[in-house]
């Protein structure tokens, strides 16, 4: 769940905000209607469904491969090296989230740090 509103004002009316969910899985099963009331119905249990209720449900789109493959079991540490001075960072080494890209981030410059210290020892 990511308030677009918080990072970019412009990206809402004034006075509003726009919210943005993500789901892991297509749910090719359930129609967009049925999957904004699952959704609406959770973020009634987060926010108080009064709160929710007065928000206004705009599109459903169904991204496949939208976020890395999150499926128990997980490695969320994963190392960022990838070779002889390659160093990798990306959400899909840690967690989908901007959480899991910042850490990943950190992690990577992290073992950048440190391989160097080493190859600066005599």
């Amino acid at each position: 769940m990511f308030f677009a509103t918080n990072v970019a004002p412009s990206y809402g009316a004034p006075g509003k905000a726009l919210v943005s969910v993500s789901l892991i899985g297509l749910f090719e099963e359930v129609s967009d209607e049925e999957l904004s009331a699952r959704v609406i119905k959770e973020l009634g249990e987060w926010f108080g469904q009064s709160v929710v209720n007065k928000w206004r449900h705009l599109r459903t789109y169904r991204i496949a491969f939208a976020q890395p493959n999150q499926s128990p079991p997980t490695d969320l540490r994963k190392d960022p090296r990838a070779g002889a001075g390659v160093y990798l960072c990306g959400d899909y080494l840690t967690s989908a989230t901007f959480d899991g890209a910042l850490v990943s981030g950190r992690l990577a410059a992290e073992a950048l740090i440190e391989d160097r210290a080493l190859l600066r020892r005599p």
